[in-house]
């Protein structure tokens, strides 16, 4: 308020001594001549009207601010700034089939491929960018439209020896796989391209036919066993999809697959590489839903010769049950009262019978569940001896209906002498 009075008494006192001055273009236009003006009119003035002229002087000197010196013949500068340059994957997926088509000198492909990694590697292109687009061109011949297809149109060229189009094999898959190491080797930044590449592919299996499924599962396979560089969970993950799932095209493909990592790479690497991918436990989950038991995963894989994958699922299957059985065991014994030993015996044959598990491991799991469920709070270690023995004499038909061999024995044997809740016990 205080402010709005003080521009309001201003404005008159400007207005006033504009009316007073003779010449008002000085007074607005030069700060100079109007503080000189103002000065001369002061002094022809009485003494009553320097009230009214000291503010609009002092107004003016404190508004006036001279001009800064320039230096003649200064070239200002305008500030660079980032310009967007449009997307032209088109162009670059062109310069590319240029490339290898000018190095292509007879039907050595393995020379002509080496022959046209050089020049990708002297020229100066923005595999940055389209690091995508430079493998879409290698698999397809070209970009890749939704589905997997190759985008066509008159005006973009096509590579015609492409991943796609070699032979079904590992070796004619090879020499394009080597190039790609080769590539990124050059350009790290690549892995990713090749990630998303991978991951576009397995998501298009059901637009392709059996042939290129096939050559796409070497090609992965190869990727993995070459160790490039490339994340399983970010390429392996793409093949949990119920659609592709339930018409058994994720199954041909992982058979596939696991044929062709297999042949070069051991079991242990293969178990290494599923559960770097988060798939170690989710096999089953590659089975069409009516198909989802072991009984149709063991003779699937026996019939495309991978025993050793069904040996590792069962297993694994085992360890879990196990597991499942000792929580349910415990859950008998340590109830009050006891479930009666004919009981835990019928449970512990039907897991049995139903999972096919080994009565080695059985034993074991007995012989643990019986010590845990002993209690030692406040007890002497004659005391708890004394326990330990009549636990097993009231739960003895459990380990002697398992314990049928020879080899049976010597194992709970070796496990007693070493079962961790036994030496904590005693």
């Amino acid at each position: 308020m205080i402010c709005q009075l003080c521009a309001h008494v201003v404005e008159t006192y400007a207005k006033r001594a504009i009316s007073k001055c003779s010449d008002t273009t000085v007074l607005l236009g030069c700060p100079r001549a109007a503080i000189a003006e103002l000065d001369n009119l002061r002094s022809s003035t009485s003494v009553a009207d320097h009230k009214t002229l000291d503010p609009i002087l002092l107004f003016v000197c404190m508004s006036t601010k001279e001009a800064k010196p320039t230096l003649a013949g200064a070239q200002i500068k305008t500030r660079k700034r980032n310009i967007a340059v449009p997307l032209d994957p088109g162009s670059f997926a062109d310069a590319v089939v240029q490339i290898f088509q000018d190095s292509k000198e007879g039907d050595d492909l393995e020379k002509n491929l080496q022959a046209a990694v050089k020049v990708l590697e002297s020229v100066e292109l923005d595999f940055s960018r389209y690091g995508e687009t430079l493998f879409e061109v290698l698999f397809a011949g070209g970009r890749m439209a939704a589905g997997g297809n190759v985008v066509s149109e008159k005006e973009n060229k096509r590579l015609d020896f492409t991943v796609m189009s070699a032979g079904a094999d590992r070796e004619s898959i090879l020499l394009y796989i080597k190039m790609f190491q080769q590539l990124i080797r050059r350009r790290p930044f690549l892995i990713k391209s090749l990630e998303n590449t991978l991951s576009k592919l397995l998501k298009s299996l059901d637009f392709y036919d059996n042939s290129a499924r096939h050559k796409v599962a070497i090609a992965t396979a190869r990727v993995f066993s070459m160790k490039i560089g490339v994340l399983p969970d970010r390429v392996l993950m793409s093949l949990i999809n119920d659609r592709m799932i339930a018409k058994g095209t994720i199954l041909d493909f992982i058979t596939a697959f696991f044929t062709d990592y297999l042949a070069t790479d051991s079991m242990d690497d293969l178990v290494q590489l599923l559960r770097k991918a988060r798939l170690d436990d989710r096999l089953l989950d590659f089975f069409p839903p009516q198909k989802r038991n072991l009984t149709d995963f063991d003779a699937h894989f026996k019939a495309e010769g991978l025993t050793k994958l069904v040996e590792h699922n069962n297993k694994k299957v085992a360890e879990k049950q196990l597991e499942g059985l000792k929580t349910e065991l415990t859950d008998m014994i340590t109830q009050d009262p006891p479930t009666p030993v004919d009981e835990c015996l019928a449970a512990i044959k039907a897991k049995k019978a139903e999972f096919s598990l080994a009565d080695s491991e059985l034993v074991k799991i007995i012989f643990t569940v019986l010590i845990d469920a002993i209690s030692t709070v406040g007890k002497n270690g004659q005391q708890i001896l004394s326990l330990i023995l009549k636990q097993i004499k009231i739960n003895a038909k459990l380990l002697t209906s398992f314990t049928t061999s020879g080899r049976v024995e010597s194992s709970l044997i070796n496990h007693v002498q070493v079962c961790p809740t036994l030496l904590r016990k005693s």
